[in-house]
Order: structure tokens, then sequence, then C-alpha cells
């Protein structure tokens, strides 16, 4: 099937506000050359539990497609129109399963050599898009707060090397009732302008009490873990699933197949949370790896404007058998852990600095129950040490 031939049917397996969407850019679809058009509808097909700034992404580009004159648009898109395409990509069902589409695209541009071209041409149209409709800017400072070392000692080997070059390393901190203090920052920040989805909490253990924030937790997603785990064992064993059937599997995963609830008008965080599960690797069993990509994936997502972090002691490694069966763990690595927060930490530094206002971004990174941390934030000077002793609230002002 080719675009010219869509119809309002041709969506009738789409969610309610993906097929409404879908139908009234109709004309506009029909327009969009393959392979550009299969992107889309895989953004479009999950559109009814998208977070409000991938939605705004996405309208952002119907917005800008519907605002060219029909002969502005053709060359808009002459690159993805001419491009030649492997003729097998014709027999994917592209309108329900752009995905299938998308991953066999993938291995066809990178199996042509033809991915370095592609990705300059997909660079060209986001900027393009951006250019017209700048991304919206955050309404106040984004403020990112990473918590890494629960449960570790002092190491031998500095910590937040990558940090201090940016920020004031602080090694004053009182650390008593920090935590708390921190929580109530962020919720603080979250009540005050309560915009779904732009106030987030991470935590590799169990979540503590902060209301107000959007709760993501590692301990939290213990069943729906277990049980994507067992499935994922038992499609091993079949003998006849490598890893594209594998990931073709987990992608028609929904929430409720592994114990995924769905409150009502959060349909979006259980999608949101699946997705950790189901594409991060490592995140199905290691407490900072789960922490360290939902970060990362939120941040990317979300785009939100109070981000508060926290990793936890991981298990100890294993054999690969024993964790995918979900073995009992022979114990927690805290000195690990902390390894991988410290650079867990700085690249959420860096892609919450990818985001818009980045030059008014607040960052704090603290070893928990120790004096230590960095704080980085317009004004504050680079490079610098301070050993002055300060409560957590203290550090916060130098925030503010």
């Amino acid at each position: 099937m080719q675009p010219a031939q869509l119809t309002a049917a041709s969506f009738s397996g789409y969610p309610p506000e993906a097929r409404a969407l879908a139908t009234s850019q109709l004309a506009l679809l029909r327009e969009i050359p393959l392979p550009l058009l299969p992107i889309l509808l895989r953004e479009l097909i999950a559109y009814d539990w998208k977070l409000p700034a991938e939605r705004r992404e996405l309208n952002n580009q119907f917005t800008w497609l519907t605002s060219l004159t029909l002969a502005q648009r053709t060359k808009a898109l002459e690159d993805f129109s001419t491009l030649p395409l492997e003729p097998s990509l014709a027999e994917v069902d592209w309108i329900n399963s752009p995905s299938a589409y998308m991953e066999k695209l993938t291995a066809w541009l990178w199996s042509s050599q033809r991915m370095p071209a592609f990705r300059t041409m997909a660079d060209a149209y986001t900027s393009a898009v951006n250019a017209a409709i700048p991304p919206a800017q955050p309404s106040m400072p984004r403020l990112g707060i990473v918590i890494v070392g629960s449960g570790a000692t002092k190491p031998a080997t500095p910590l937040f090397r990558k940090l201090k070059p940016s920020g004031v390393h602080l090694t004053g901190i009182v650390p008593e009732g920090a935590l708390p203090t921190l929580l109530e920052a962020a919720s603080s920040r979250a009540a005050s302008n309560p915009t779904s989805y732009q106030h987030w909490y991470i935590d590799g253990g169990s979540s503590h009490s902060a209301p107000h924030l959007t709760q993501v937790s590692y301990a939290g997603l213990d069943q729906p873990r277990t049980t994507l785990l067992t499935r994922i064992q038992q499609a091993i064993a079949t003998g006849s699933m490598g890893p594209e059937e594998l990931r073709s599997l987990l992608t028609r995963i929904q929430p409720s197949d592994i114990g995924l609830a769905t409150p009502p008008g959060q349909a979006a965080l259980s999608h949101f949370q699946l997705s950790l599960l189901t594409e991060g690797a490592g995140a199905q069993i290691f407490a900072t790896t789960f922490v360290q990509w939902a970060a990362r994936e939120c941040i990317r997502r979300a785009q939100p404007e109070t981000i508060l972090v926290r990793y936890a002691p991981r298990q100890q490694a294993q054999t690969m058998n024993a964790m995918l069966t979900g073995a009992p763990i022979t114990g927690i690595d805290p000195t690990g852990s902390l390894v991988d927060a410290d650079i867990g930490a700085y690249y959420t530094w860096l892609s919450l600095r990818r985001l818009t206002g980045s030059d008014q971004l607040r960052f704090l990174v603290w070893f928990e129950d120790h004096a230590e941390g960095v704080a980085i934030g317009p004004g504050l000077p680079a490079g610098t040490t301070s050993d002055s002793r300060m409560t957590m609230k203290q550090v916060l002002t130098l925030l503010a």
C-alpha cells in the first residue's frame, strides 16, 4: 500500500485518540512519503499514552507540515521521497506495525551503508520543525537532583570527577535530615506548578513520601519485573526465538500483561514504566541500570522541570541464566553501585543540558549520608571547592 491509498478505515485498529488524530490529518498523511510516514505513525499509534511533551512534539510536526504549501512540502520531504528502498519493506504492514517496519528499515540502512545519509536528512527535518516551532521553554528553571551511594562507604577513588569542573565541590554538607529536605524541596516545586508529568521522583529502592511528584521506583515494579523475566525465559527456552523475535514479542506486551496497573488517567505512566522494562537492557535486573535508564528516558520524553533521582544498591552479578530465571540474589554491592551511580549522575546532567533553558539549569549531586556533593548552577564558580558546613537547606539556597 502507498500513502496516497490511505483511508480513514486504514486506522481502525488505532487507539481512540490516535485514530481521531490520524483521521483529522488524513489528507496530509497521504502526501508524506515512505519511509518518513511509518516513523510518524510509530509515534502516532501510541498517542493515547504518550507524555505531554511527546504529544506536543508530534503535534508540532503536523502543524509545521500543514503550514507549508504543496510545493514547499514536496521540497522539504524530497530526500525521503527519493530514497531508494529495499523492495521487501513494501511487504511490511507499516500502518498497523510501524515499529516492525522501522526495525527492518534500520537493518537495511546499516547493511546498505545508507544510515549516515538517512541521519543527515532526519536531522535536517527535525531542525526545520524546531526552527519553525521552537521547543517550549520551561516555566521555571529546571532542577536536577541525584542522590548516590546509599549504604556505601567513602570510596578509594574520588567521586564526581566528571562534575567537579562544572560546579562547586561541597565537602561540608550536614547529612542529617538531608534526604527529607531534598524530597520536600522537589515536592514544593511540583505543588507550586502542578503541570502533569513535569516533576519526577525516580528511586532505585522503595519510594519515600513525596507528594505531587510522579513516582517510579525499582521496588515498586518488583512484580511486573518478575513476570516479564519469566516470560522472557519461557520464550528463550523454546529454542526457536532469536533476538529479533524476542524484541518483537516485547513490543507487543501491554501493561496488564505483566501486572502493571493503570489507574484512571494514568495510562501514560503505566506505558512509560512498561517501556523501561521492555526497552532497557539490564533495567529488569540491576537497580542502578534501571535508575540510569529511567532518568534518561524521563528527561528525553517528559522534559521535566524537576527530577529527583536516587540510586540504591544493586544486586551482585551472577550468571546471566541465574539472573534471567529470577534466582535468589547472592548479596548487594554498595561499592560497585556507587561507581555506577557516580557516572549515572554525570549522564543525567548531560541529558538535562540538552533541554531548552539549559543556561538556567540547577543541578545537585549528593553522596547520601555523607558530607560530599557538587552544586552546579548560574552564578556558582565552576571548578571550586567549599568546605563550609552547610545544611541541605543552605545548599539548596545556592541553587535558588
